[in-house]
Parts: C-alpha cells; structure tokens; sequence
C-alpha cells in the first residue's frame, strides 16, 4: 500500500476520468483531492496540502502548462511533482510541457498500471527531496545552535542582536538586552567536575528557554555567560523580566548526577534607543559594564547601564 500521507491531486475537466483514476489510486492506498477547472486547482493547491498533480493538458479555461508553470515557480512547490495529462503524442508539446515546469508526461488512453509506475517514480523524488530538505533544516539549525544548551550560538545572536538593534533605531522602537553570568560557576566545576558543570549550564538554559516570549531570542554567549535579547521591550520591563529571571534562577534548584545543586546569576541590562549608544556593540558593551557592576557590587542582582557608563564606554 502506499503512503496515506502522499497526496495527489486530480485536475481533469472529464468527471468520468477523474473518477476512474481516483478510485484506481484509491485503491492502491492513496490519497486524493480533484479539480475539474485549472482556476480551481490554482486558487486550491495554494492552500491545500498536496505531493502529486495529475493534471490534464487541455482545461476549459487554460492550458494546463500554464498552471504547471505557476505552480513550480512558487518557491514552496519546486519540490513536488507533475504529470501531465495529453490527448497528443505530440513532441513539441511534451517539450514544451517539460521545459515549463511538469516532470512527467503521459499520453491518453493510458493504461493504468503505467500511470501507477508514473506516481511511484514521482512519489521516490518527491520523497528524496523532502529527506534533503529536511536534512538542510537539521544542518542549518545546527550550525545557529550551541550543542551543549540548544540556544543560539553566539555567531547567531550577533547576527540577530545587529538586525534587531538596526530595525530599532529606523523605527524608533525599543529593543532591550541582558547579559546573564553564572554566579561561582567556577566552584562548581571544581566540586563536582565538568559532567555535572554541563549539567547544570542545560538546566539553567532550560530555565531560560521556558521563560522568554516567542519574541525574544536566548544564546549561550560564552562559557557561563548567557544573553538575552528582547524587542520591543523598554528598561522598566527589561528590568522586571531580569529579576524575575533572576529570583526563578535562585529559587528553582538544578537536578545533576551530583545532587541538585543551588545557583544565582548576576544580570547586566541595556535598552535603546538611548543617546550614547549608536551601535549593536556599544549595546553590549553597555549590558556588560552593568553585569561587571552587578558582580562587584555582591552578585545575585540585576544592573541596568545608566546614560554616563553608556557614554564613558564610548569614549
């Protein structure tokens, strides 16, 4: 049987044929949708999950490579694969159908054990280009992700936080970062080793996955360091995001080999717009010099860089 998750559509203005070729398909265990118009098709495939199109090469109202055209130029079906239906051996015609987007010609009458061999010849690329897709998407989320944490790396936050800064400052809207460190981390590695170390920078970024909006964006900055960006987020809310960030941290024991273990963090916070700060570094800059201060000043609490830290840094 085939694959119940395989779709085909059906484009055919004849009734008769298109009941024949769905109950053969049917049968040998597919899916199907149909159509008898190509405006039909057209406004309904672009909505409607489909694999396969068996499409007929003369519609009432078009030339059905015209719709094979319009289908393959959309970037989301470059993937799929067509089947052109023709009354015509005609050469020409099936060259042309082939260089215009169908991947297959079939010529009526047609025998149905060879439509059949068709759809599985399609179904195998079809499913090869799916499996490369989705081994490009697993690569390119590997190459913006920390292996250890699953955050984004911090190449990808630089990237983002440089976008994100640029979009706020041409809009004029807030954008609002916080650099997070570990407090003592060191002591930890030294206690108990660097498995249960790992351990424990997971468990912290779990908390911080589970505690962002869909908006912000989490990466593991370096070592126990953690950043956070967060758009259209002014101080005031930076801030309250921060501690409470900071009290779930402090109150939330981490699960290790070793025992559950207690931590705090220490947290620097920036905001834009802000009249020394002209660049995605200087952001940086300015919520580090604010974690410097929060470390200085005892650890376990929130700082957020003031106007002059902003400036000196600058200078």
């Amino acid at each position: 049987m085939a694959d119940q998750d395989f779709r085909i559509a059906i484009v055919d203005d004849d009734a008769a044929i298109r009941r024949l070729v769905r109950l053969f398909l049917k049968r040998s265990g597919y899916d199907t949708i149909e159509f008898s118009t190509g405006s039909e098709a057209r406004e309904q495939l672009m909505k409607t999950p489909w694999d396969l199109v068996i499409l007929d090469r003369r519609l009432p109202d078009m030339d059905g490579v015209m719709l094979a055209q319009e289908l393959k130029s959309h970037p989301e079906f470059k993937t799929r694969f067509i089947i052109m239906l023709t009354g015509e051996d005609d050469q020409a015609d099936k060259v042309e159908g082939l260089d215009l987007g169908a991947d297959d010609y079939v010529t009526k009458p047609f025998q149905y054990p060879e439509l059949l061999a068709r759809i599985r010849a399609g179904k195998r690329i079809v499913d090869l280009q799916k499996e490369l897709l989705d081994t490009n998407k697993r690569l390119e989320l590997l190459s913006i992700t920390d292996g250890l944490t699953n955050l984004y790396n911090h190449r990808y936050f630089q990237d983002e936080l440089g976008r994100a800064f640029d979009e706020s400052a041409r809009y004029g809207r807030p954008l609002s970062l916080a650099i997070v460190d570990l407090d003592f981390f060191k002591k930890v590695n030294d206690n108990y080793g660097h498995a249960v170390g790992d351990e424990v920078l997971k468990g912290v970024s779990k908390i911080f996955r589970e505690s962002i909006r869909s908006t912000d964006l989490a990466a593991r900055y370096g070592g126990e360091e953690f950043a956070m960006m967060m758009p259209e987020t002014d101080v005031q809310d930076a801030i309250a995001f921060a501690q409470k960030l900071r009290t779930l941290v402090e109150s939330t024991p981490i699960r290790t080999q070793a025992g559950p273990i207690h931590l705090t963090v220490s947290i620097g916070v920036a905001t834009v717009p802000h009249p020394n700060i002209h660049a995605a570094k200087e952001l940086i800059v300015a919520a580090d010099e604010a974690l410097y201060r929060a470390k200085r000043g005892g650890r376990n609490q929130v700082q957020v860089a003031d106007r002059r830290e902003a400036h000196a840094q600058r200078a």
